[in-house]
């Protein structure tokens, strides 16, 4: 028999969690007791000073560390028991720009993008135009054949961004979008974020930038000392289930 999802069978929920802490040795608690639901298809900020939680959050999400307590499901799946590949299929689904970058610096800046559709058996032709369409867009056509480890900060985290949403994810968790951009290069990146957000992917965004989250319509939650606290309730009236005040 062939296994068909139909649309309406999606859960509506892509991340819930429920009582997560996560704790690092030897006494250092990073997150306690978080609660956050977060709806298919919303678009949310995560806010907090450097060293808050707001990128050991976004890695639990992603199954690249486990949580010390607690339940994670994404897209209605409890990643906690995922392994093998199981765990490999389910992190496809996910879209991760990192802080720190993570790319094959000897490489070049097509290769470090193309490589995230490679191991998800995407066509050559297809990732070719992938390529160069998101190149274009962060205006990094030029760099198309350098080694990434030659570019500058901020070009590097285009390129990180750019590997990030080649594969069309579901969820796209971004890490400090905008932390070593100019104004103009910004607007290019949200504008880039937001296409994606319009197409139906979730996203969570952690950043420290006013610029990008002041006066938005999205919800947006601030981590203060391990616990989540809501700055702006967001205006979709499926936001706001299990959320800390």
């Amino acid at each position: 028999m062939t296994e068909t999802t139909a649309p309406a069978t999606l859960p509506m929920t892509m991340v819930e969690m429920i009582k997560v802490a996560k704790d690092y040795p030897p006494k250092v608690t990073a997150l306690s007791d978080i609660s956050l639901s977060i709806p298919r298809g919303e678009f949310l900020f995560l806010i907090g000073m450097s060293g808050a939680g707001k990128t050991t959050l976004l890695k639990l999400i992603a199954a690249m560390e486990q949580p010390t307590r607690g339940l994670i499901e994404v897209a209605g799946c409890d990643i906690t028991k995922l392994k093998g590949r199981s765990l490999a299929l389910q992190r496809r689904r996910i879209g991760m720009a990192y802080q720190d970058f993570k790319l094959l610096t000897e490489q070049t800046v097509a290769y470090n993008i193309a490589i995230a559709m490679e191991v998800a058996y995407r066509k050559p032709q297809e990732i070719h135009t992938t390529v160069r369409d998101l190149l274009e867009q962060l205006q990094l056509a030029d760099k198309h054949d350098t080694p990434a480890g030659e570019l500058s900060r901020g070009e590097q985290q285009r390129v990180t961004l750019a590997r990030a949403v080649a594969n069309d994810p579901e969820l796209l968790l971004i890490d400090e979008p905008t932390g070593n951009l100019d104004t103009t290069t910004t607007v290019r990146v949200m504008e880039l974020l937001r296409r994606r957000h319009t197409a139906g992917a979730t996203l969570i965004i952690a950043t420290h930038d006013p610029a990008i989250y002041q006066g938005s319509p999205h919800r947006t939650l601030e981590l203060h000392r391990g616990r989540l606290h809501t700055l702006n309730p967001g205006t979709d009236p499926q936001i706001g289930k299990g959320e800390q005040a």
